[in-house]
């Protein structure tokens, strides 16, 4: 059958039209793959399907970065700050269709890359919105936009430092502090108004008598019979809250004071007034004005009582100790074990001893039964090893204050103690066969000379069997033990309340009037104007806005080291020099230059500003703008101003004006520079390491080594180890070459008139090898006539010269074994 091409043709053109006009992935699947979508340049741009990890995804990969976002808009706002994005690109370029979100970065530092660190939070809209972000320091805020692919744009540009608003007084609603917001201990003398603290606020028997300062409740402060049985506490009222001759018979009710009420011995006829006991404690308080009351023991010091000393706790005497010496009041004081006491005595030192230090050793000594024999803690008759409960081996450092020390014993026990115990819930125990006690001191102890001065010595029992001011240890009474709303003004002594317990910026709007405040501490308040100083004279430090001339005015803080040849302190400022923040530390002057200027080592650093300024420290030992008396040392370093620039590190010392030599280093621009007379190194004797080594990488294409004089170059070893010297040089030792080789061979002629050969063999370097031989005879050439003793060598020569190995010839009248010097050299 005979097929028509023709029509074959046009049908074949239909059917191809109709599948063209039809979707070509009408009927198409992917079954357990994926569709990968390439650009123009065949990179994957997206994976249709089933992905990498099982899931089945439309997946944007490997798109270009967006844009960076233009500027955020940072705002403060109290506990941090807005961060805003108005939906714009920088330079106006446009959002691209595979835009995803813009992320908000900030960190404390200027200069930073965002990481997920400093990642706070992102805008998914377009249309850009606003953020906040809780910071309680200034940050600086950069934008990030990501694609859909997840690829970064650049960094926006960075705003910032912007930090929190203030909290001010106006942004705190009335009542809005209740006593839930208020820390422990907030509330201070200074935070409570006038009339604050009512009637109404104290509990009943809420005031004992350790909330009541002493002598701060008198007549004046009580209605006429305000004070009775129900408004004290049991057991408030104690001997040191009463004064003098306070309470007769009239103030007791009847049968009031029994036996239960007075301790054992406490009652002597100086306690007793009108019959009525006035204190219950033993108490011995010695003001040192008989010295004959107390006796030397051990040491070979002296004492004696002192008067007219204006600064002693009462009498203006003081017992003077002169070198160590070791002393113990003659007055036996009966020791009940039962009873809790309290030594304390008070002193310090005049003179320092011209050798070791001043110590001391301050306690009891125990008396045995008989009221003579000595009893230390492991129960010997010595002065040794004694009760030493207020210190053992203190020193006290020379000057006028007073050093208080204080310590508990009670009980007996097989050891005594003789460590200090100031704490009267952990005191000190006597041992079992003491009887009784006396005050003992031990001065300047282990030292030679010095001189010690001791104002007070008290011996006093601590009432047990009550709660008064000596049973409470400080700090035991804490807010959670005093019910709301107790204290009320009424309640308060006067001065009772301190900065101390408020807590800082607690009160605003607060003013002190007056002339001076008085006081240990100045806690949680801002002092603005005027000086502060911790002392008038000697070691101190004063802060002053106006330091004195030819210092820079500026505020300082000044710090006066005491020295005697002192004539300047040393400071600490920070102002603008040259237009950039800078801030000075300086050492205490005690010499001025030729030109009368004071002469300090001085640290002075500067701050830096990309673009703007470098950021830059000077450490000089002595200033070397005016100093050139003594000569002068420095550090000098600085950072580069912008990216291009380079930074630098000057270390110089210059000698003296008799001979004023520099030595400079600068390391800078990647290089470290050296200006000085000489360079020398010099290694310990010890070490095993090379004097001076260099290693330099594979990627380097200087020279290992360049000395050039006047500018020529006269040795130079390139970065392959080649030398090149531009003068003479001279080797006193023995030169090795790995060019030169050099030896001594023999040969043996096969037969007289007939040249001969040996091979020797060595290794140089290089490509062009020339070799070199000569005879090592007595005989060398032809000899007319020949005679039989004197037949001589008519020639040596070399051949097939190699860097291993070459030939050596001889040629002679005879068939004698000839020595041969031989050298090869190569280039």
């Amino acid at each position: 059958m005979t097929t028509d091409i023709g029509r074959a043709l046009v049908q074949l053109e239909r059917r191809i039209a109709a599948v063209e006009r039809q979707s070509r992935l009408a009927s198409a699947s992917l079954d357990d793959t994926a569709l990968e979508v390439r650009d123009g340049n065949g990179s994957l741009r997206g994976i249709v399907g089933q992905q990498g990890d099982g899931t089945t995804a439309v997946n944007v990969v490997n798109g270009p970065p967006p844009p960076a976002p233009s500027a955020p808009i940072v705002v403060s706002v109290l506990g941090g700050v807005t961060v805003s994005w108005d939906g714009q690109f920088a330079n106006g370029a446009v959002m691209p269709l595979d835009w995803a979100r813009v992320e908000v970065h900030a960190s404390p530092l200027a200069s930073y890359t965002p990481t997920a660190e400093t990642l706070k939070a992102t805008v998914e809209t377009a249309q850009g919105c606003t953020v906040v972000i809780a910071t309680p320091d200034p940050v600086y805020v950069q934008l990030v936009a990501r694609s859909t692919s997840g690829t970064p744009s650049d960094p926006s540009v960075t705003v910032g430092p912007v930090g929190p608003t203030a909290v001010v007084a106006s942004d705190i609603l009335d009542g809005i502090v209740t006593t839930v917001k208020l820390a422990d201990d907030a509330v201070t003398q200074a935070k409570v108004a006038v009339g604050a603290i009512g009637t109404t606020e104290i509990s009943d028997s809420a005031i004992t008598t350790p909330k009541i300062v002493a002598g701060a409740v008198q007549t004046a402060q009580l209605d006429a019979e305000a004070v009775n049985a129900s408004k004290i506490a049991a057991g408030a009222v104690t001997t040191a809250k009463l004064d003098a001759l306070a309470v007769t018979a009239n103030e007791l009710a009847a049968n009031a004071v029994t036996a239960s009420k007075i301790l054992a011995g406490s009652v002597s006829a100086q306690a007793l007034t009108i019959g009525i006991a006035q204190s219950i404690v033993t108490k011995l308080t010695d003001t040192m004005a008989d010295s004959s009351t107390w006796a030397r023991v051990a040491e070979t010091g002296t004492f004696a009582t002192v008067t007219g000393v204006t600064d002693s706790v009462a009498g203006s005497t003081v017992l003077e100790v002169t070198g160590p010496t070791s002393i113990e009041r003659t007055e036996n004081i009966p020791y009940d074990s039962s009873a809790l006491y309290r030594v304390t005595v008070r002193l310090r030192t005049t003179t320092a001893p011209t050798a070791g230090n001043p110590n001391m050793y301050v306690g009891l000594t125990g008396i045995a039964a008989d009221g003579t024999t000595r009893v230390n803690i492991n129960g010997a008759n010595s002065v040794n090893s004694q009760h030493y409960i207020a210190a053992s081996g203190l020193t006290v450092a020379v000057g006028t204050a007073w050093t208080t020390v204080t310590g508990y014993i009670q009980g007996t026990a097989a050891t005594g103690t003789t460590t200090p115990r100031p704490d009267p819930r952990t005191p000190g125990v006597a041992h079992t066969s003491v009887r009784y006690v006396r005050p003992f001191l031990r001065v300047l102890f282990g030292a030679t000379g010095g001189v010690m001065q001791v104002d007070q010595v008290t011996v006093e029992t601590v009432p047990t069997g009550a709660v008064n001011s000596v049973n409470i240890v400080d700090g035991a009474v804490t807010a959670d033990a005093i019910a709301a709303n107790t204290i009320t003004a009424v309640k308060l002594a006067a001065g009772s309340v301190d900065a101390t317990a408020l807590k800082a910026d607690a009160i605003t709007g607060k003013v002190i009037t007056g002339g001076t405040i008085n006081g240990t501490d100045i806690n949680g308040a801002t002092v603005t104007g005027g000086v502060v100083r911790t002392g008038s004279t000697g070691e101190r430090v004063v802060i002053t806005p106006t330091p004195p001339a030819p210092m820079v005015q500026r505020a300082t803080v000044l710090m006066y080291s005491g020295a005697a040849d002192e004539i300047g302190p040393g400071l600490m400022n920070s102002g603008v020099l040259s237009s950039r923040p800078n801030t000075v530390v300086a050492s205490p002057a005690t010499a001025v230059d030729s030109l009368g200027t004071p002469v300090r080592s001085t640290l002075s650093l500067s701050s830096p500003n990309p673009g703007t300024r470098k950021g830059q420290f000077i450490l000089n030992a002595i200033a070397p703008n005016i100093s050139v008396d003594v000569g002068y040392a420095y550090v000098d370093g600085s950072t580069a101003t912008d990216a291009s620039g380079a930074s630098a590190v000057i270390i110089a010392a210059k000698d003296g004006a008799t001979t004023p030599k520099l030595a400079q280093l600068t390391v800078t621009n990647g290089r470290v520079v050296a200006d000085a007379e000489a360079f020398q190194i010099a290694p310990t004797a010890s070490t095993a390491q090379s004097a001076i080594y260099v290693n330099s990488p594979t990627t380097h294409t200087g020279n290992l080594l360049r000395l050039q004089h006047n500018g020529v170059d006269e040795f130079v070893v390139d970065n392959s180890g080649n030398a090149t010297v531009g003068g003479n040089a001279t080797v006193t030792g023995t030169l090795t070459a790995g060019n030169i080789a050099f030896g001594q061979t023999s040969v043996t002629p096969s037969a007289a008139y007939t040249p001969t050969s040996t091979t020797v063999f060595y290794s140089v370097t290089g490509t062009t090898f020339r070799g070199f031989a000569t005879l090592n005879s007595t005989v060398p050439g032809y000899r007319t006539p020949a005679t039989p003793s004197m037949k001589g060598v008519t020639g040596v020569s070399v051949s097939s010269v190699t860097a291993t190995s070459m030939m050596v010839w001889v040629n002679r009248e005879d068939t004698t074994a000839t020595n041969i010097n031989w050298m090869v050299m190569s280039s």
